[in-house]
């Protein structure tokens, strides 16, 4: 049986760490996880009590990883970057593990500092093809290859008790491009999100409904399945091209998604049949409309998505993905 270490977040707004894990379980590996901030919430406190105690956050990191690393002894280790690690750390990996194949699963846009995770890697799947680009920069030399988010269908699936509403949803962390672009909307979005307080104090001269706060993961698919679609804006920070965990995870409540423009998506979906995209807002506009108004058009579109992510989209595709590049299946 295959070992696989999933390196990553524990506890992130979109549960890729744990999403990464759970599929490579059901792709049929021994699976181990390192959680860079701590296993779980008591585990995370004990090491920031550790790391404040010895003044180096990094080496207390280290020494968790080389245990770990030395117990599992993992045959693939997968880093999920979309949170980066210092040089130390792929070190450890490299010392510790030197025969066992090393991939980086890239899910933000990095710079020159940041980037030094490449050198260190045997793969590169990264969730942008802009990150290329950015991969070629450093003098990366290495395989790589394009492998986006995904959905789990554990967490996301048709929910037949759920009421839709005429609403459309947009659950998401706040970047700047992302409010200006809201502003310039003039039809009703339901907006949620912790970091959205400015917008509801403006909320006055606003057709939107602002919830300014975190919204829960377990109460997401409800609201998805109970919605009429989900509006999804790139995080103009982290991405240039890619699509995000918005593009796949409504289709698994057969909700559609009204997406912007990005380069990648014709890789992932038939744009005017599984996926709808603006490409200003007067266009944004007339979709709005014809989702809100028209019932079966929504429901074809969520239906033909649904289709598209559950035959090629889940997490277990992409650790299938990953195996198969690395020619462990």
């Amino acid at each position: 049986m295959i070992k696989v270490l999933v390196v990553g977040k524990y506890n992130s707004l979109v549960h890729w760490t744990e999403n990464t894990v759970e599929a490579f379980q059901q792709a049929g590996c021994s699976v181990g996880r390192f959680a860079i901030n701590g296993e779980d919430r008591v585990q995370a406190l004990y090491v920031k009590f550790r790391a404040a105690l010895n003044g180096d956050h990094l080496s207390v990191m280290a020494d968790r990883l080389e245990c770990k690393l030395k117990t599992f002894q993992p045959d693939l280790i997968v880093f999920v970057l979309g949170a980066w690690l210092p040089d130390s750390q792929f070190q450890v990996a490299q010392a510790v593990c030197p025969k066992a194949i090393k991939v980086g699963w890239v899910g933000d846009n990095f710079d020159r500092t940041q980037g030094v995770f490449a050198k260190y890697m045997d793969w590169v799947f990264y969730t942008d093809t802009h990150f290329m680009s950015l991969l070629c920069e450093q003098g990366y030399e290495g395989h790589s290859s394009y492998l986006p988010l995904a959905m789990d269908p554990k967490w996301f699936f048709p929910i037949n008790s759920a009421i839709r509403s005429d609403k459309i949803v947009y659950v998401a962390r706040h970047s700047p491009g992302r409010e200006q672009f809201l502003r310039q909307i003039k039809l009703p979005i339901s907006i949620y999100g912790r970091k959205w307080k400015q917008l509801k104090l403006d909320s006055k001269h606003s057709p939107h409904d602002i919830h300014a706060y975190n919204f829960p993961l377990k109460k997401l698919p409800l609201l998805y399945a109970s919605s009429c679609a989900v509006l999804n804006i790139k995080n103009e920070l982290n991405v240039a091209h890619g699509v995000n965990q918005r593009s796949f995870e409504p289709y698994g409540c057969q909700t559609p998604v009204l997406h912007d423009d990005v380069k990648d998506i014709d890789l992932c979906f038939e744009v005017g049949r599984e996926i709808l995209v603006y490409r200003s807002i007067d266009e944004l506009h007339e979709l709005h409309t014809k989702l809100t108004k028209d019932n079966l058009y929504a429901q074809s579109i969520g239906q033909a998505g649904y289709k598209r992510v559950m035959a090629e989209h889940t997490y277990v595709h992409r650790a299938m993905s990953m195996l198969r590049q690395l020619n462990f299946s």
